[in-house]
């Protein structure tokens, strides 16, 4: 039953935005673009407060690194790679630092989502869930999607 109504709140919010025109509007977009150039000021801030390290900002990583990343770990893990050639592209990409055996490390990912109507409901005071008792939505259908199309 939850679930059907989470759908029909989904599906009205939506036709509320207009679908796609209200997921890729302008404030979306602008939160995308913000992200990335949060990421380059904390790349700059690390490189003034480590200037003994080496940093470096990527836009993508191949799924092929993580999984031979997990094999290191734990042989059962990143055993499945279903494309060979495909990667993650995080809106505000991806920071990494050089160890002392020359190997890049990831620091940081950082991904930009706005998603629903958290912002004007905080700010009107409205609660919402199933109880209408949080300040917040719980994590949703579109950090699934994301997640299900990386792996």
């Amino acid at each position: 039953m939850t679930k059907k109504n989470q759908s029909k709140r989904l599906t009205n919010q939506h036709k509320e935005s207009k679908g796609v025109v209200g997921i890729f509007g302008d404030g979306a977009k602008s939160h995308d673009i913000t992200v990335g150039e949060i990421s380059h000021f904390v790349i700059e801030q690390l490189e003034k407060e480590f200037p003994q390290l080496s940093f470096q900002y990527k836009t993508s990583i191949k799924k092929e690194e993580i999984n031979e990343a997990l094999k290191k770990i734990d042989p059962e893990l990143g055993q499945t790679l279903f494309v060979s050639n495909s990667s993650i592209i995080p809106d505000g990409g991806i920071i990494e630092v050089k160890d002392d055996n020359g190997n890049w490390r990831i620091v940081l990912v950082s991904e930009a989502k706005h998603q629903g109507k958290d912002i004007e409901n905080i700010k009107t005071g409205t609660l919402v869930g199933s109880k209408n008792n949080q300040d917040l939505m719980a994590a949703g259908d579109e950090i699934s999607k994301k997640t299900e199309k990386m792996w």
